[in-house]
């Protein structure tokens, strides 16, 4: 016969190997290498082959307890990275998917129609970019606003206009070089490679037609991590850390998440 005073006893010890055995899961997998998908390099966001940049320094500083493997991909394969099993987690995307554990909005970008001022073009709303050629990244007919998808998604009416470049610095080099084109780009990346081409900012005319921001997240595969991340992101605001990422990388943000 068993007292109640053992079955204490045995609970006890039962407990405590429970707890061993959840604290050692829990340090496995803080300590557990994760596969990363970010987009090709679009400085100051992600530079040097994903070695630097505002979008990497964050996401390393918010998951610092992980061993982060990055690979790059072109952005329009960002999207469906995790759900394909491609990676653990995909930076820089939108919530499409129940498979998908996504993050809060951790990055934003501002969007711009640009052109030369030389070029004396008047763009006031989305309907003015009718009959001119749009440089954008890849997907951008999906993340611009209804009227801009239906002018330019592929059966729209502007779509003979309208190109993609998956490389954002070819992307500045054929807005600058050629003429009548207008690029749609983040402000900082205009910003960075303008500079890093040799081109005068003061020669562009920038033309807030676009939703003022466009938020990105991060999805992943497993809801903890996801919540180490937002976790992390927090502590980021509360210690300034994420302030002076902006100020190190030169990021002109119009809104950011610790706000």
């Amino acid at each position: 016969m068993i007292t109640s005073g053992k079955i204490h006893g045995w609970t006890i010890i039962f407990m405590l190997l429970l707890l061993a055995g959840l604290t050692q899961s829990a340090l496995a997998e803080k300590n557990s290498n994760l596969q990363v998908a970010i987009s090709l390099d679009i400085p100051p966001y992600v530079m040097d082959n994903a070695s630097r940049g505002f979008e990497v320094d964050i996401v390393r500083q918010a998951l610092e307890d992980y061993h982060l493997h990055f690979i790059q991909i072109p952005y329009v394969e960002l999207q469906t990275a995790v759900q394909q099993k491609r990676v653990d987690v995909a930076i820089g995307v939108q919530q499409d998917n129940d498979d998908v554990h996504y993050s809060v909005d951790f990055i934003t970008f501002a969007n711009y129609a640009i052109s030369k001022k030389a070029e004396g073009l008047h763009i006031g709303r989305v309907a003015d970019l009718r009959n001119h050629q749009v440089l954008t990244w890849g997907n951008a007919y999906l993340e611009l606003g209804s009227e801009f998808e239906s002018m330019f998604s592929p059966r729209g009416p502007q779509r003979r206009n309208y190109i993609e470049v998956a490389d954002q610095e070819e992307q500045m080099r054929e807005f600058w070089e050629g003429s009548g084109r207008i690029i749609i780009i983040d402000q900082s990346i205009f910003n960075y490679f303008s500079r890093q081409l040799g081109h005068d900012l003061n020669k562009a005319s920038f033309h807030d037609i676009f939703p003022p921001l466009t938020n990105f997240k991060a999805g992943f595969k497993t809801a903890a991590i996801r919540n180490r991340f937002n976790e992390g992101l927090i502590a980021m605001c509360k210690s300034g850390d994420y302030s002076k990422l902006l100020k190190q990388y030169n990021v002109a943000a119009k809104q950011t998440l610790c706000e």
